[in-house]
This record gives C-alpha cells, structure tokens and sequence, in this order.
C-alpha cells in the first residue's frame, strides 16, 4: 500500500537550462524517514491545481509503499530524485509527508518561456527536449 512517508528533513531543487525556448524543467531532491524498513518504491507525486497558487509553490507527496509482512519497527532513512517539467508559474516546490513538510526554491533561468507548453504535442516524452511549436 502506498502512503506517505513519516517526515521529510531536507529538499534540494535546481532547474535545468539546457535546450533555449523549451519549457522549463527541475531537478528535486528529498530526504525523510519512514517508521519501519521495508519501504520501497519512492517518489514525489504533484498535486494537480484548478488554478495556480498565488505563493508560486508546486507541492509534491513524497510517498512510497510500505512494507508488507516483516519489518523492523525503527526509524530508516529514504530519499528520491525527481525530474519533471514544470509550469511557468512555478518558482519552488514544497514536499509533504505524514508529520511535516519543507520548502526549496529556485531561480528560474534567464530566457525561460514564461508561457505554458503552448501549441506543443503533450505529454511530449522528453522533458528536458521539446520541439518548438510552429504557428
């Protein structure tokens, strides 16, 4: 079963700046614990928004699935990495777990679109490459 996790104690978030005109993409990185060993499979799930938050903060479940039968009752260590591409507005993450949550914020690169995916071919595969679109 896939749940949260006990806490996250340290996020890290840089953007990438690799392909000019192509929608921006972030790097995230989190750190937590889990209440047992076991844990496998973890990963950052986005909230989906109607409309974007006015503090500009994309937030992110840090989840996993939790052990099924044995497992050490101790506080462990988990962490994951995570790419994805992220909207215009979106100037910091904030990741949630079960007790707490932490912020990280970043500066968005000098020539970024300041446009969403307008008029591109979505979900493209690449993040981090997408074609220009053509009008």
């Amino acid at each position: 079963m896939d749940s949260r996790i006990y806490s996250v104690d340290e996020v890290h978030v840089a953007s990438f700046d690799l392909v000019p005109k192509a929608p921006l993409a972030i790097s995230v990185m989190a750190r937590g614990k889990v209440n047992s060993t076991g844990w496998t499979n973890p990963r950052l799930s986005p909230w989906i928004y109607i409309a974007p938050p006015e503090d500009g903060i994309l937030d992110l479940d840090f989840i996993a699935t939790a052990p099924t039968g044995y497992a050490l009752y101790v506080i462990s260590p988990i962490c994951v990495c995570f790419a994805l591409p992220v909207p215009y507005w979106v100037r910091g993450v904030r990741i949630h777990s079960s007790t707490n949550k932490e912020e990280a914020t970043f500066k968005r690169p000098k020539g970024a679109p300041d446009k969403d995916f307008e008029g591109l071919p979505l979900p493209w595969p690449f993040p981090w490459h997408a074609p220009l679109a053509t009008a």
